[in-house]
C-alpha cells in the first residue's frame, strides 16, 4: 500500500498579506499541513501539484518553505502557471523537493511502490498549458524506462472538464500526453490541480483526479461560459491510496477531534464487536 497526500494550489503572498486582499492562504495552508500531520497512518509522501505561490520571487517561496517545513512526510512540489520553474530550482536546490531535470523540469520518484512522474505544464506569461516536443519526449523515455504501476502528477488538467474557463484552451495541448498514456497500462492515475474545484475525468483509458485548492474555490457552471464564482472556503487534502487492484482518491479531512469521535469510543462497544454487527447473518 502506498499513500499519496495531495495538496494543490496554495497560492502563498508575501508574508503578512492577503491573497486578493481578503483570503489568509498562509493559514489555509497551515491548517492543511496540520491536517495531514495528523493523519494515521501518515502517507508516504504529499504532492503539492502547483501555483505554490501567487508571485514568484524568493521572498514568497520560503514563505511557502517555512509552512510546509513542519510536514512529517516527504514532500515533492511541481510548477503551476503562477509559478516560474526557474526560480523554484535556484531555491529549492538544496532540499529534495524539486529533484528536475532541466530543461524540461520535470522528475520521477522511483521510492514507492508506486512510480511518481511529475511532468511540467507551466507557460510564460500564461495562465494556459504548454506541453511542447521535448517535454514530451521526456515522457516518453520516462515511460519506457519501468513498467512499475504509475501515477502522472501535473498542474493544468488533461482532460475535457465542462468548465469554459479551464477548457477555454482546447484539448489538442495534452494530445501526446494522452497518446504516451494509452501506449503505457503501467500508468494507473492522473492526478492535477489549477481549476479550484474538484471534478474526475478521463485521459486516455486512465482516470483524472483535478483537486480544488487549498487557498480557495472556483465555483463555475457547466455549459455556459459564465465567470466562476469566488469562494474563500478551502477544501481538504486528498488522499490516492494505491492497493493491490489500482488507486482510491478522495477528499480526507482530519480534523483535531478525529480520535475521540471514534464510534467505538463513543459507543463503548468494542471495535472487532462492531464489525460483526455490520457483518450480521453473514458469517
Amino acid at each position: 500500500m502506498t499513500l499519496i497526500v495531495q495538496l494543490t494550489d496554495t497560492h502563498i503572498v508575501e508574508p503578512g498579506e492577503l491573497l486578493y486582499g481578503k483570503v489568509d492562504t498562509a493559514a489555509h495552508l497551515a491548517r492543511s499541513v496540520a491536517q495531514v500531520n495528523a493523519m494515521r497512518p501518515q502517507p508516504d509522501v504529499v504532492l503539492i501539484t502547483g501555483d505554490l505561490v501567487e508571485h514568484p520571487g524568493t521572498e514568497t517561496y520560503a514563505h511557502f518553505a517555512s509552512l510546509v517545513e513542519p510536514l512529517d512526510a516527504p514532500v515533492y512540489i511541481l510548477p503551476g502557471n503562477h509559478d516560474r520553474p526557474e526560480v523554484m530550482n535556484e531555491f529549492f536546490s538544496d532540499t529534495a523537493m524539486f529533484p528536475v531535470e532541466q530543461p524540461t523540469f520535470q522528475f520521477v520518484i522511483d521510492d514507492f511502490a508506486v512510480r511518481i512522474i511529475a511532468l511540467n505544464s507551466h507557460f510564460d506569461n500564461s495562465e494556459l498549458p504548454h506541453f511542447g516536443p521535448r517535454r514530451l519526449d521526456w515522457l516518453k523515455k520516462t515511460l519506457q524506462a519501468s513498467d512499475k504501476p504509475t501515477l502522472i502528477a501535473i498542474h493544468h488538467p488533461p482532460m475535457v472538464t465542462g468548465v469554459e474557463f479551464i477548457d477555454m484552451v482546447g484539448a489538442e495541448w495534452f494530445d501526446g500526453i494522452a497518446a504516451q498514456i494509452a501506449q503505457h497500462p503501467q500508468v494507473q492515475l492522473v492526478i492535477c490541480g489549477h481549476g479550484h474545484c474538484d471534478i474526475v475525468g478521463r485521459i486516455s483509458n486512465v482516470p483524472v483526479y483535478m483537486a480544488g485548492s487549498t487557498a480557495h474555490q472556483l465555483i463555475a457552471t457547466r455549459g455556459n461560459d459564465h465567470a466562476p464564482s469566488f469562494d474563500v472556503r478551502p477544501t481538504p487534502p486528498v488522499l490516492h491510496q494505491w492497493i493491490s487492484t489500482g488507486f482510491v482518491s478522495g477528499s480526507h479531512p482530519w480534523p483535531a477531534w478525529v480520535e475521540e469521535k471514534r464510534i467505538d469510543r463513543e459507543s463503548g462497544i468494542d471495535w472487532e464487536d462492531l464489525k460483526q454487527r455490520m457483518r450480521g447473518s453473514m458469517t
